[in-house]
């Protein structure tokens, strides 16, 4: 036998051995379910979450968006059943669909908020930024990418008469959605006015985020594990960008999608043999999981 094949062949039965006792399989929405500019996942995608449901494997979703939105996601895919467990606000609270409970986990002070706006706005004043508040978003105008945003997530936009309301609270993340062009620039300074208290992390090629330093969706995912007497060697997550890297580490087995960033192939322990607009995902939970 060529030598290549049997070493595939041996890689495929340990990839197939570690994950025959696969009890959760958490997954990023945007890049990693769906396809590329589309809201909800494939019918073949959606088939494989019912598998996984009728197998007893728990499945659930881990996102930037607020949990309390995850939840309604069953519905609008069209799916018999609520999801497990929604990671939310990457990693600043999780929602427990079995026991109805959102647990809130690290947030960013006043302070914070205060200080990464006046930073970011004083070196690049015209950009947007948005915050989460009570189920709706702040933002200090609303451009096309905002409306955008607005009618695919289903959230009202509120912009601010001040921008000093933006830190009158505490608050999960604040965000900046620009262009790829804008992207390329401001990513290095964001990066350098980082400090102890906070971080930021692309989450799609066009959004940036500020997050508290402990809040990440991998600290989310072992909380929810904790509490619910899962081992992480047996949890599944998929992801695509940089806040998904986290997850992927704090998983047993951390899946990055063919089409994801750099830095999240080096956080995984597979790379999907197919990307996100060829349902890389299912394919991949079909192949070695099902």
């Amino acid at each position: 036998m060529n030598c290549r094949i049997f070493l595939s062949i041996i890689r495929v039965m340990k990839m197939t051995t570690s994950l025959n006792n696969t009890k959760l399989v958490v997954c990023d929405i945007d890049g990693t379910l769906t396809a590329t500019g589309t809201i909800m996942p494939s019918e073949y995608t959606l088939e494989i979450i019912k598998r996984l449901h009728e197998k007893g494997i728990a499945f659930g979703l881990g996102s930037g968006r607020d949990a309390g939105q995850l939840k309604h996601l069953y519905e609008e895919w069209g799916l018999p059943f609520q999801f497990d467990v929604c990671i939310g606000l990457n990693g600043s609270e999780y929602y427990d669909l079995k026991t109805d409970e959102i647990k809130r986990l690290y947030t960013l002070s006043k302070e914070d908020v205060k200080e990464i706006i006046t930073r970011m706005l004083e070196r690049f004043p015209d950009l947007n930024v948005s915050i989460y508040r009570n189920g709706k978003r702040l933002l200090r105008f609303e451009d096309e990418m905002a409306v955008m945003s607005k009618k695919r997530n289903k959230m009202s936009n509120i912009v601010v008469e001040d921008i000093a309301d933006m830190w009158a609270e505490e608050c999960p993340k604040v965000m900046f959605r620009v262009s790829e062009e804008v992207m390329r620039k401001i990513e290095p300074y964001a990066i350098e006015i980082c400090n102890d208290h906070y971080r930021c992390c692309k989450t799609q090629t066009t959004m940036l985020e500020f997050v508290n330093r402990r809040s990440d969706k991998g600290n989310a995912l072992k909380a929810y594990c904790l509490d619910r007497d899962i081992d992480l060697k047996d949890v599944v997550a998929f992801g695509d960008m940089s806040n998904d890297n986290e997850m992927l580490i704090a998983a047993g087995t951390g899946v990055c999608l063919k089409n994801g960033s750099d830095d999240c192939k080096a956080c995984a322990d597979f790379i999907t043999e197919y990307d996100n607009d060829e349902d890389g995902c299912a394919r991949f939970i079909d192949q070695y999981i099902l």
